[in-house]
């Protein structure tokens, strides 16, 4: 009976969560270029630029970059640090009422490792943000006046096999993705969720030092204590590399 009672009690309490949570839908796709140099066999340079659009590619949502310097500390651990420039678009299902800019510096600690045919990668972020404060005056017009600063720890795990050997050696991979991003009202107190995304991804390698990959992924953001975004995202990364301790033909 306890058992039951307990059930009863949680479904009650899952469905007045539910009934006072709003859920709002939104489909887009991330068009993601990733480049990586690697100037020596501890320091390489790396750099994502990546336009996310909501209505599929039909209105931008976003556009970021975001340069970075790592330090390999053994095969298995590197660190980094860099910054990232993001601007928010007035489209989508949470927008701004207009276009703003977030800058953020960031620190990460990578950490890889296999698990049979699978490799591991996990990655621990911690960011601080100065995004811009958008204001409304009296005639209802909008305007950016000041900066807001807040800080968050993102976690994230990638799984990556070699599902398909094609007849010419080339290898078709795949890829499962989660990122959890946790943030922080002062300082370091007060930390809630802030966003969850996956992504289930296919790759090729078209050469040596490049790949690309296409897939789904759900973007999943809070955007007040009662409202949520759930954005359904068509993705598509290529990334390029570069060694400069290997000769270039």
């Amino acid at each position: 009976m306890k058992t039951i009672r307990l059930t009863i009690l949680i479904f009650i309490i899952l469905n007045s969560l539910n009934a006072q949570t709003t859920v709002l839908k939104d489909k887009g796709s991330w068009l993601t270029l990733t480049n990586n140099f690697k100037l020596s066999n501890k320091f390489s340079v790396s750099n994502v630029t990546q336009l996310r659009t909501v209505d599929f590619i039909q209105k931008n949502q976003a556009f970021l970059i975001q340069p970075g310097v790592s330090y390999k500390l053994n095969k298995n651990i590197s660190v980094a640090a860099g910054y990232l420039l993001y601007t928010y678009y007035p489209n989508g299902a949470a927008h701004a009422p207009i276009k703003k800019n977030e800058n953020r510096i960031w620190q990460n600690l990578v950490v890889n490792s296999t698990l049979g045919n699978l490799k591991l990668n996990q990655r621990f972020v911690f960011e601080q943000r100065f995004k811009d404060v958008v204001v409304q005056n009296n005639d209802n017009e909008y305007s950016i006046d000041g900066v807001s600063y807040s800080q968050r720890i993102r976690y994230r795990l990638e799984v990556t096999a070699n599902l398909i050997k094609l007849l010419d050696d080339k290898i078709i991979y795949g890829k499962l993705s989660n990122e959890t991003r946790i943030r922080f009202g002062t300082g370091l107190t007060a930390p809630d969720f802030d966003q969850n995304n996956f992504a289930a991804l296919i790759g090729y390698q078209l050469i040596e030092n490049s790949k690309i990959w296409v897939g789904y992924g759900r973007y999943y953001y809070k955007s007040n204590a009662t409202k949520f975004i759930s954005n359904d995202i068509l993705q598509l990364t290529l990334s390029y590399d570069v060694d400069f301790t290997k000769k270039q033909s």
